[in-house]
């Protein structure tokens, strides 16, 4: 089992990057994405010069019913500009099997949202993610987060 969390630990490190700027999860009460449920993150951005990957982070459980997740993300720089986009976070392959990493009875889904972006000013960018979902509470999620690295 040991053996097991070391390797899970190691994937999550390496699937998405290895120059992690942030990372955070924030937990769902019940296993429920509620309608109004705004998961909101502060990052800090102090290097203008480089260009970021933006990922999301889900924990399901094993019988999370859909083959991904809809959200709305936002997010507003210290320099006043906003910026949002819509995303479907894809948790199965062609073959309607999750695709993330299991361990026991969940499933960790890391869904790259944004490539080679820029930050124009340093400071706090304020990110709000809302569940887009149509069927809301969107039962199974367990906890949602956001890593943003350097490439």
């Amino acid at each position: 089992m040991r053996n097991i969390i070391l390797l899970f630990s190691l994937l999550l490190l390496f699937s998405c990057g290895k120059k992690k700027v942030f990372e955070k999860y924030e937990k769902l009460e019940n296993y429920d994405w509620v309608m109004g449920k705004i998961v909101k993150f502060d990052v800090p951005i102090d290097d203008t010069s480089a260009t970021y990957r933006v990922c999301m982070l889900t924990r399901h459980t094993d019988n999370y019913p859909y083959d991904g997740l809809l959200i709305n993300l936002t997010y507003n720089a210290p320099n006043g500009e906003e910026h949002t986009n819509t995303y479907k976070l894809n948790f199965r392959d062609a073959n309607g099997k999750f695709s993330g990493d299991a361990s026991e009875d969940f499933w960790d889904e890391i869904t790259e949202v944004m490539d080679k972006v820029k930050f124009n000013a340093k400071g706090i960018y304020k990110f709000e993610i809302a569940n887009n979902m149509t069927t809301t509470p969107t039962q199974g999620i367990m906890e949602f987060g956001m890593r943003v690295e350097k490439k």
